[in-house]
């Protein structure tokens, strides 16, 4: 009886013997895995938000905020890109569960201006424009975008001095059927555009 039970000790003592090398076997293979993925995440380079690649160097990628208080039928967004100057695009957007009814009153959609610190214009795209003086009546449906792309020369924003000055997007459409403005202004820094 006694070799029995030795025989049944030794079993159970191998057993255990066993199982705690396969857990030794698994802890190290999960470290040498975690090893393995931190050397991976070291070598990559995420890029924050805010830039953007581009010819691979990182630039200033600057959109207006999607949670910026606006007013108004329609909401705007800039969005600008350092392209020989600047290149801008305003996006607005009905986010109405109906369309909303607009008349603009020339030929322009939206202008585009440059603001110095204390609030004051200093350029404005629509200066050396001309625009037909004609009525228009549109409708911009639910959900719908209407684009408009302007232009900064670099040699506006070269006479530009200092930080402090803005864009600011003006949407020149009024509603129609409301006495809502049809969209509020979109304004965003160029701080990170000027030299």
């Amino acid at each position: 009886m006694n070799k029995l039970l030795l025989l049944s000790l030794g079993g159970v003592m191998l057993t255990a013997c066993s199982q705690g090398a396969n857990k030794n076997a698994v802890a190290e293979k999960a470290i040498a895995e975690k090893d393995v993925a931190e050397k991976v995440n070291a070598s990559v380079v995420e890029v924050p938000s805010n830039l953007a690649l581009r010819d691979d160097k990182l630039i200033p990628k600057q959109i207006e905020p999607k949670d910026a208080v606006q007013t108004g039928l329609l909401t705007g967004e800039l969005q600008v890109t350092p392209d020989n100057g600047l290149s801008v695009l305003l996006s607005i957007t009905n986010n109405q569960a109906y369309g909303v009814l607009i008349q603009y009153r020339s030929g322009m959609t939206a202008d585009l201006q440059i603001v110095d610190p204390q609030g004051e214009k200093v350029w404005a795209w629509s200066d050396d424009m001309m625009f037909t003086q004609a009525l228009r009546d549109t409708s911009i449906a639910s959900g719908q975008v209407v684009k408009v792309q302007f232009t900064v020369p670099e040699s506006v924003l070269s006479n530009l001095k200092g930080r402090g000055y803005s864009l600011v997007a003006k949407y020149v459409g009024h509603a129609t059927e409301s006495k809502q403005v049809a969209m509020s202004d979109v304004t965003i820094s160029l701080d990170p555009y000027i030299h």
